[in-house]
């Protein structure tokens, strides 16, 4: 019976392990943007100091897609991975200090295509967003805030962490399985008997007993 459970817990941890690993893949792309202002003082366009206001902008976008319904609106344009937007930042998550005029862009989901369309997606609405933001405060011309791209979009990128993670996962259940059944067959050798055999050994007793028989101390 152990062995039988034991063979069963294996087949079915191997088989999780190979379905996410080759059938449940998750997929990622990202993108990081600077929010600048470009200067035509030299030959061709290049990026001018940052001020408070390129920062007070990367942080009013991260406000704008931290809304509910600019998520909605994402997924209504067919962005429909799962979306994040972090402002950079030092320190840590609780006692964050922001210094810097960059945002990251990240969509996961098992749909490689899924992932960079929402990237794009977001960006079309960052560019709208700042856009916006400016126009109503009377901004114009060069010194308009705008993101930039830096680089290239990253992805889809196939997420071996998230793999490793769900078969190490497997692994512990699979442990656990087995920790679970060695502890019930070993309780159960150690129940005493009972049926036919015990049932005849009291027979005895009792035959002894009736023919003047003395029980065994």
């Amino acid at each position: 019976m152990r062995c039988c459970c034991l063979a069963l817990i294996f087949l079915v941890a191997a088989g999780s392990v190979l379905w996410v690993r080759y059938r449940s893949p998750l997929y990622q792309s990202s993108v990081t943007v600077a929010f600048v202002t470009k200067t035509q003082n030299f030959r061709g366009e290049v990026y001018d100091h940052f001020t408070d206001n390129h920062i007070f902008m990367a942080l009013a976008t991260g406000r704008f897609f931290d809304n509910p319904g600019t998520r909605d609106q994402l997924r209504r344009m067919g962005g429909t991975a799962a979306f994040d937007y972090r402002v950079a930042h030092w320190g840590n998550e609780e006692l964050p200090v922001y210094g810097q005029p960059y945002a990251t862009m990240q969509a996961l989901s098992d749909d490689p295509v899924e992932t960079l369309e929402t990237v794009n997606l977001a960006l079309r609405l960052l560019g709208q967003k700042t856009q916006r933001l400016q126009a109503g405060a009377g901004a114009s011309g060069k010194v308009m805030i705008k993101p930039e791209i830096i680089g290239s979009i990253i992805g889809p990128e196939r997420q071996g962490l998230q793999k490793t993670r769900a078969t190490v996962g497997v692994g512990l259940m699979a442990l656990l399985a087995m920790v679970g059944v060695l502890t019930v067959t070993r309780d159960r050798r150690r129940e005493p008997p009972v049926g036919p055999a015990a049932a005849r050994g009291g027979r005895w007793r009792g035959a002894g007993l009736a023919t003047g028989g003395h029980p065994s101390s």
